[in-house]
């Protein structure tokens, strides 16, 4: 299925106050995982410049991030961004070969971000450990974002530090931005 996006930035001097995307899901692919990675590209489309952030791009390694910003010229990923579902030993290898990169998982809840990050602790290079993020949200925000989610969408976004509020067609939807560290 197709799922085009309206993106309309509230109040940021940086980034474009109007953005048009289309996403197509794999085979398989719930309306959970696009929506999982249309609001990590809306939590860090303004933190991958000058490079640009993109969904779904081959990064000529064994796995396939879900969104990724890497140097055009180099080839070389300097944000790699895993959305739901992703094995610990994976995240290990990842690491492994993204040494460089900043690496961030984003899960439905911080509970999960929480016990996934636990999880991947054993996984990860010892040196990576402490770099890698762990991002989850409100509970019941993303059922309902995906509740409200259409094939053509208009996205009205307000995101600070750690909130986002979002008008997701004619939906009022807010979340805390809930970071997680295996070292707390």
């Amino acid at each position: 299925m197709k799922y085009s996006f309206n993106l309309i930035e509230e109040a940021s001097a940086v980034l474009p106050p109007r953005e048009k995307m289309i996403l197509e899901s794999g085979e398989g692919e719930s309306a959970r995982h696009i929506a999982l990675k249309i609001l990590a590209y809306v939590l860090f489309r303004g933190q991958a410049a000058p490079l640009p952030l993109r969904i779904e791009q081959e990064v000529d390694q064994r796995h396939k991030p879900d969104l990724v910003a890497a140097d055009p010229v180099t080839g070389k990923t300097a944000l790699w961004i895993d959305c739901g579902q992703i094995e610990p030993k994976r995240l290990g290898r990842i690491a492994n070969v993204n040494a460089g990169a900043r690496i961030v998982v984003l899960k439905a809840t911080d509970a999960e971000a929480r016990v996934y990050a636990r999880a991947a602790f054993r996984e990860l290079p010892y040196e990576r450990r402490g770099n890698i993020r762990y991002l989850g949200f409100t509970d019941g925000f993303l059922d309902a974002f995906t509740d409200a989610l259409r094939g053509a969408n208009t996205l009205t976004i307000a995101l600070d530090d750690d909130s986002l509020a979002v008008d997701m067609n004619g939906a009022a939807l807010s979340t805390e931005i809930r970071p997680f560290s295996p070292m707390e």
